[in-house]
């Protein structure tokens, strides 16, 4: 008998199963800053574009830029559907107040307009671009005055409100709500020294993360904190290069593009724990089995060396406060994928009339996309009931789902429009 919403395949005298109605993505956003002027190649500031290819991405936002790097280290990191939000060249970074500002687009709220865009694009996942340690941080003696920018960092403000991860999360949030769901990527700030080499007192240093705000000592986390991920890493991909910038050579990545990549790849009900990092050069350091433990307890994510000498993800977590139900990065992924699965199977009774028979159909429909899940690994167990608003055309869809590697029951409301 067939299962809805599933293909029965069979091969030989063997069944296997495969889902339908799966959703396509995923798709992911770069923000990060052009070199060029706007409308350079076409692309005006603070607009979405696909991108194609490398030498489409230099002739639109300058060689060595950093949305130019942001696309190279997703590529390598193996993404495979890249967009990109230009941030306006004159674009400044004012970290201790979490504020973008932009002398040709005065009075513009930049950060607003640049998730904006970002929305446009229906993504899944957003990386808020900020750089890891770079050659010219490395010169001795030292010259401050010609150092990259940083970049988007999440230990930039104690003061949760300035803080670019609670920004981050919160502008996620609202997308996630209004369009898809998806979540944000953030690094923590590079370790500034003049060697590219840091001894074990150096990342012990770097690693207490001072900036961090406690996602424990503000209710704000509460609601934001699962919107966002952190990770701390200095990670070398392969031919991290451009011939023609300067300098050629771009140094490490903060890891947040390739656990956005990572992420990509992997199905919801899939831990990126473990995962290996594809196309790695280098890691500037690795945390011992103490620090790895401090930074989890933080919320933060590592890159660790493992037992076969392999730099793998240590952790799978998100920002959010450790009393939350979706401090796993997998719960909150699996979650949003049952509430779009819930949108995709409604889709179809969208305009029709709140009849028994619609009524009906519409929750076979919701019981057949929950079980496929289940089928899948991705849930364990689930339950739901349906309100119906006839004066308002809405359904209210309440869940009770209980995700892998979870024992409790996590409860979701979605609105369905009927």
């Amino acid at each position: 008998m067939a299962i809805p919403g599933v293909t029965t395949i069979i091969k030989d005298r063997f069944y296997t199963v495969s889902r339908q109605d799966a959703p396509v993505g995923p798709r992911i956003v770069a923000i990060a800053r052009r070199s060029t002027a706007t409308n350079t190649g076409g692309i005006a500031d603070l607009d979405v574009v696909r991108a194609t290819n490398e030498a489409d991405v230099i002739t639109a936002f300058g060689n060595g830029s950093d949305i130019h790097r942001a696309f190279i280290e997703l590529v390598t990191a193996g993404s495979e559907r890249v967009f990109l939000v230009p941030l306006p060249s004159d674009t400044v970074f004012t970290h201790g107040t979490g504020a973008l500002t932009s002398a040709s687009n005065s009075g513009a709220d930049i950060f607003s307009s640049a998730f904006l865009a970002a929305e446009a694009a229906i993504p899944d996942i957003i990386v808020a671009w900020g750089r890891g340690g770079h050659p010219l941080d490395w010169e001795n003696p030292a010259t401050p005055s010609n150092d990259f920018e940083y970049g988007f960092h999440a230990d930039n403000s104690t003061t949760v409100l300035n803080n670019w991860a609670y920004k981050v999360g919160a502008a996620v949030k609202s997308i996630s709500e209004n369009t898809n769901p998806c979540m944000g990527v953030i690094g923590i700030k590079p370790y500034i020294s003049v060697a590219e080499k840091m001894i074990p007192s150096q990342v012990a240093t770097h690693l207490t993360t001072t900036g961090l705000p406690d996602r424990d000592s503000s209710d704000l986390f509460k609601s934001v904190g699962p919107y966002v991920t952190v990770i701390a890493a200095e990670v070398k991909p392969l031919n991290y290069a451009s011939i023609g910038a300067t300098p050629s050579s771009f140094g490490y990545t903060n890891g947040a593009c390739y656990l956005a990549a990572s992420i990509s790849r992997l199905p919801s009900f899939s831990s990126i724990v473990n995962k290996p990092l594809y196309n790695v050069d280098a890691l500037r350091y690795a945390p011992s089995r103490t620090q790895q433990t401090t930074l989890s307890n933080k919320g933060v994510n590592t890159v660790i060396i493992n037992f076969n000498k392999i730099a793998v993800y240590g952790e799978g977590l998100t920002f959010a406060q450790s009393t939350s139900d979706y401090t796993r990065l997998t719960t909150k992924r699996i979650t949003d994928e049952a509430t779009q699965v819930i949108r995709q199977v409604c889709q179809k009774f969208i305009g029709q009339p709140s009849t028994i028979e619609m009524r009906n159909s519409m929750e076979t429909a919701i019981t057949s996309g929950l079980r496929g899940m289940q089928l899948l690994g991705a849930l364990l167990g689930s339950d739901f009931s349906v309100t119906y608003i006839p004066s308002q055309n809405k359904a209210i869809v309440d869940l009770a789902l209980t995700p892998a590697f979870e024992l409790k029951t996590i409860e979701v409301q979605v609105a369905i429009n009927i």
